[in-house]
């Protein structure tokens, strides 16, 4: 892991509320539909719009949602954007409707067993990784690591949200958010991935 900058709060909050309004607002659904390049542009540009120009009340409003305890992480932590190695990260338990032994180990391994399954048509895979994992590929896999807030969002492995609590495998960094697209970037080759870092302030020196 290598830190970059410090970020403000408030930025990773935005970057978790965009991601939220593109997967639900139009479509009503958990992920997108396979879209084409300029829609899903076109859907990140109505998305960007409408949260940029809320107050971080309101903000605060979407990230919490249904599971509080997200709010929470996020505010008690200090902020930076970095790079992650895919072997040092790991992806929420069950990230995406995987099956739970495929989510068990890191980012990297993870990434072989979904590219695996898709290239076999595994009825393994339920509906969405079918569908988002390849339309992300084919689509806006580059634009992944260049819009600020399309970013992944992690936390130190253990705090946070936890994602991967009852795992076997522990890693250093625990993935929140952006699980299907940090295995779409592994699947295509990448080996470092940025994101949003987050660290206990309590521990943070």
């Amino acid at each position: 892991m290598v830190k970059i900058k410090k970020v403000n709060t408030i930025e990773v909050k935005r970057c978790f509320a965009i991601s939220q309004v593109i997967r639900y607002s139009r479509y009503k659904k958990s992920h997108l539909p396979a879209i084409s390049k300029d829609e899903f542009l076109s859907e990140l540009s109505i998305a960007k719009a409408k949260v940029l120009k809320l107050s971080e009340k309101e903000l605060d409003y979407l990230v919490k949602g249904k599971y509080k305890k997200r709010l929470i992480a996020y505010d008690n932590s200090d902020w930076y954007l970095g790079e992650l190695e895919i072997e040092e990260a790991g992806v929420w338990r069950r990230a995406g409707d995987l099956p739970l032994h495929f989510t068990n180990n890191n980012l990297k391994i993870t990434a072989e067993k979904v590219k695996s399954a898709i290239d076999g048509n595994s009825k393994l895979l339920s509906k969405r990784p079918k569908i988002a994992i390849p339309n992300i590929l084919n689509t806006n896999i580059a634009l992944l690591q260049k819009e600020k807030y399309l970013l992944p969002i992690a936390f130190v492995s253990g705090t946070g949200t936890n994602g991967r609590r009852r795992l076997k495998v522990k890693t250093k960094f625990d993935l929140d958010d952006g699980c299907i697209r940090s295995i779409s970037l592994a699947i295509s080759g990448k080996t470092k991935i940025k994101a949003y870092i987050g660290f206990p302030k309590k521990i943070q020196k």
